[in-house]
């Protein structure tokens, strides 16, 4: 993308602005400007900050009211000063003065004060010099140049909402991705400590070749129960979380975790803070079948469902958003 300086953007509208009355202040034989030059002062110090100070693109509230306090001031003191030197001669920029302060109020975001001032324009301009001025004075093109001020403004606008919208979404992948990798780095991590303490249940198995006793047998179901909950419990695991599992096999708690994205988005401490809620409903289960989810798409984020066997009440039914 082109980066272009405000000031270098605004250099050629601003050289444009004071070469407009150039023509006018040229014209000899006129002995009284006073009010020809009043109405420059306001047009230079209305038409110079719109064009080329303040950041942004949207202009301040006070710079657009006197921008259309200077569309009323500017024609009005022209016309006035045409009427105390009897001559129509002079203040020919009075219009595209007008129009170009009015042009770029309307791309600057400011449009109401932009249709409000060329009003004010064509109806003083009309009101003093009849209905044939809009077609000698300017008044079409100064009608066509806000019109197209218009509708860049409104482009402009558009295009700011588009390029909003974009960065919105790139920062949001972004964040997704970043999330993304960083549970990625934690499942390896878990994973990590998973087998490396499975390695010395794993080697007594393949090294020992008399059957297990009773206790090896339950350290290795406890072990693969573990490594299960490492690939399907996911995103549910914390260290309470594991303590408490690890409890409920101990006394003989079939348990079931399957963690199916429900809570991808929670932040660490909201998820503890569930977690801590469902460890302090199974409490009282020692024995049975224990299921922990938590399901894609719900208006909840876990459910807990704690059964006997041959018993169709359970024990806990819980519902966690």
């Amino acid at each position: 993308m082109i980066s272009i300086k405000r000031w270098v953007a605004s250099l050629i509208p601003i050289v444009y602005v004071c070469y407009l009355p150039v023509q006018s202040l040229l014209i000899p034989g006129i002995q009284n400007r006073f009010y020809e030059i009043m109405a420059l002062a306001i047009y230079f110090s209305v038409a110079i900050p719109t064009l080329a100070l303040y950041r942004g693109l949207s202009l301040p509230i006070g710079q657009a009211i006197a921008n259309l306090l200077a569309s009323f001031a500017i024609p009005a003191l022209v016309i006035f000063q045409r009427v105390v030197i009897s001559s129509d001669d002079i203040g020919a920029w009075m219009v595209m003065g007008t129009t170009v302060v009015l042009t770029a109020t309307a791309v600057r975001q400011k449009r109401t004060f932009a249709i409000a001032g060329l009003l004010v324009l064509i109806g003083q301009v009309v009101f003093v010099y009849g209905p044939y001025s809009l077609i000698t004075a300017g008044l079409a093109g100064s009608l066509v140049f806000v019109l197209a001020g218009l509708g860049v403004s409104r482009g402009i606008q558009r295009a700011n909402k588009e390029s909003e919208k974009y960065r919105e979404r790139e920062a949001k992948a972004l964040a997704s991705i970043t999330a993304l990798e960083a549970a990625k780095a934690e499942r390896t991590s878990r994973l990590k400590q998973v087998l490396a303490s499975s390695v010395p249940m794993l080697t007594l198995i393949a090294e020992n070749k008399a059957p297990l006793s009773a206790e090896s047998k339950q350290s290795a179901r406890l072990l693969e129960s573990s490594l299960r909950d490492e690939i399907r419990g996911r995103g549910l695991l914390t260290p309470a979380m594991r303590s408490e599992l690890l409890r409920l096999r101990s006394l003989g708690v079939e348990v079931s975790l399957l963690d199916e994205g429900g809570v991808g988005e929670l932040s660490r401490e909201d998820l503890e803070s569930l977690l801590s809620k469902v460890i302090a409903e199974l409490q009282p289960i020692t024995e049975g079948r224990v299921t922990i989810r938590s399901p894609r798409g719900e208006t909840f984020r876990i459910t807990v469902v704690a059964t006997l066997p041959g018993v169709a009440k359970p024990l806990v039914s819980l519902r966690l958003s």
